[in-house]
């Protein structure tokens, strides 16, 4: 896993998946001193005004599900890291709670690090007793240099729910500094069958630290959840 070696070292990919920026140049300016910590750092300093921290840039719901809301969630974010999964995950379980919904972040229940298992992924659903999961990848990174996107899923394509989950952890984003906007993807697949029931995809701009940006992403996607009646 990428982290910062010096001034011109980069962000880890799990930093990357959760900071972003908006469509104008910006700079990056980070200090070496802090180390590993500096992967916590959303692309600090970034002199990027009048630009939303989030926008949703579109969702799509099956016109399969014409089942009940869901109301025990499983939260998931396909992060290499950790603490970075961890924040994220408690920044949706908090969304959810707020709503009247019964969710539990993944790392509450599955203890390990790096990629799981599905068989593990499963037997946490039953644990948890969810009737739905909440995963959440990053699948695209634009900037000056170039652009990085990773296969989104598709309106109406067949989806298998551990290749989407996989792929986010599977995947890196190569280094870059400067003007870099991020796509996140984040979906709901019901427990019953793993069958994809919704999906959005959001850019993102955050300054400051994941906590912030986490907490942003959540509101904006859990919202339109309830507006489709699957909350």
């Amino acid at each position: 896993m990428n982290t910062f070696d010096g001034i011109t070292a980069n962000l880890s990919w799990a930093a990357d998946i959760f900071s972003a920026c908006c469509g104008r140049a910006a700079e990056l300016l980070v200090s070496a001193r802090h180390g590993r910590r500096i992967a916590y750092l959303a692309l600090a300093g970034l002199a990027a005004s009048a630009c939303a921290p989030n926008a949703l840039v579109s969702e799509w719901k099956s016109p399969a599900y014409t089942g009940r809301p869901f109301d025990r969630v499983l939260v998931l974010a396909a992060s290499s890291d950790p603490d970075i999964r961890r924040v994220y995950e408690d920044a949706f379980v908090q969304e959810l709670a707020a709503m009247g919904v019964t969710a539990t972040a993944a790392h509450a229940v599955i203890q390990a690090d790096g990629e799981v298992p599905v068989e593990r992924i499963l037997q946490a659903i039953g644990e948890v007793g969810a009737n739905a999961v909440l995963l959440t990848r990053m699948i695209g990174k634009e900037r000056q240099a170039g652009s990085y996107t990773p296969p989104p899923l598709q309106a109406g394509a067949t989806a298998e729910f551990y290749a989407v989950y996989q792929a986010g952890m599977t995947t890196r984003a190569p280094p870059a500094n400067g003007y870099e906007v991020y796509s996140l993807e984040t979906s709901l697949w019901d427990a019953a069958d793993l069958a994809l029931v919704w999906f959005s995809t959001s850019q993102t701009f955050q300054p400051g630290i994941a906590s912030g940006a986490a907490r942003d992403l959540a509101d904006i996607v859990v919202k339109p959840l309830r507006q489709q009646h699957l909350l």
